[in-house]
């Protein structure tokens, strides 16, 4: 019984071709890069909600020092990255006041 081993992309480490993830580093074993997996993966990077987002949503409006000291300090993967942050605040923001705009336009026209 011979196993056929396939050549990790991301660790180069070889294991058996049966499996759909790296045992060693975890990458998937057909990653394909096409332009939807690339516009997917950046989406759900930045847009994708855990437990993270709530863990620095309230210590940011309570004590916004809060997290920069811990970001700072090495603490980074219990709390969300600030570009992140920051992109996701912006958007919503955005979004919103587009909104806002298109609403006192209306009511000017009036």
């Amino acid at each position: 019984m011979s196993q056929e081993l396939h050549k990790c992309s991301n660790c180069e480490q070889p294991f058996d071709e049966s499996y759909k993830f790296c045992p060693y580093c975890g990458q998937k074993s057909d990653d394909d890069l096409t332009l939807g997996v690339l516009f997917y993966n950046t989406i759900s990077n930045y847009f994708s909600f855990d437990a993270r987002f709530f863990k620095s949503f309230v210590p940011l409006m309570i004590k916004p020092g809060f997290l920069p000291k811990k970001f700072v300090s090495g603490k980074r993967l219990t709390y969300i990255h600030p570009a992140q942050m920051y992109l996701f605040v912006s958007v919503i923001f955005f979004f919103v006041f587009g909104f806002n705009v298109r609403e006192s336009r209306a009511s000017i026209d009036k």
